[in-house]
């Protein structure tokens, strides 16, 4: 039986493990995927053994850089994002590859944003937001902008957002996931100047399915959509890799259902 899995250093709240057993069922597949939480202090030693242990993994904050040194290789999804998501076994070499922006551009698609020729703005200068960005640079977005609280390298601050954002909205942070449920990255004044220019916002936190962000938008009539399909896309897209097959895109909304994620 093939084996697959999650390395992350907390995976209590991941919905991986029931969105691959899923997919494995639907296409009869004999094959199984655990999670393999891994402390920081054994990380190194922990990993090179699944290295030679698994078929193959995937692979969460906050190893998705620290994973790379380890590996054989890497895809060129996974050089321009610089970082690692998924783990491939060719032959005896084990290689980095990234579904992360292949997911997003799925989400996208399915719930009908499309940043082709407009302006688009990040939340986030990280590994999620390197993802999103290449995403909506493939899918023709007419510019691509990273916000920071930090703003450095190019990106602006919130205030500058507040000031001159319009288009399509990312929020690539982790505020509003479960444990900041209550949290929104941008203020009640910067949402109510901001809404009204924006034609979509997607929010990569899947769990909660509803955020405040999210909700704010929705209320303001604006299109917005949160993670649970980018999370199934992303592994669809990694199942792809591991297993040779070519699985439609349109498992995913019965994917979704069955893992309660819509």
């Amino acid at each position: 039986m093939l084996r697959f899995g999650l390395i992350g250093e907390t995976l209590g709240h991941s919905a991986s493990v029931p969105i691959h057993r899923a997919l494995y069922r639907l296409l009869g597949v004999e094959a199984d995927y655990a999670l393999y939480p891994l402390p920081r202090a054994s990380f190194r030693g922990g990993a090179a053994a699944l290295l030679a242990e698994l078929d193959g993994f995937n692979v969460t904050i906050p190893y998705k850089r620290d994973i790379m040194p380890l590996l054989d290789g890497l895809t060129p999804a996974a050089e321009a994002i610089g970082a690692v998501n998924t783990v491939l076994r060719r032959g005896n070499r084990r290689i980095g590859d990234n579904t992360d922006a292949e997911g997003f551009a799925a989400m996208l698609r399915l719930h009908g944003l499309d940043p082709a020729g407009q302006p688009c703005y990040i939340l986030g200068t990280g590994g999620a937001s390197a993802a999103c960005a290449a995403a909506l640079r493939s899918l023709d977005a007419a510019s691509v902008t990273l916000v920071s609280r930090r703003p450095a390298g190019g990106a602006i601050g919130y205030e500058a957002l507040t000031e001159t954002g319009c288009g399509l909205l990312v929020n690539a942070t982790p505020a509003g996931m479960l444990g900041q449920a209550d949290r929104c990255p941008l203020t009640e004044r910067q949402l109510q100047t901001l809404l009204p220019r924006l034609t979509g916002v997607a929010d990569v936190v899947y769990n909660p399915p509803r955020t405040p962000l999210t909700l704010a938008a929705q209320a303001a009539g604006v299109p917005a959509c949160t993670g649970g399909a980018m999370l199934v896309a992303q592994a669809v897209a990694a199942e792809r890799r591991w297993l040779g097959l070519s699985i439609p895109d349109d498992v995913i909304p019965a994917l979704l259902e069955e893992v309660h994620l819509t």
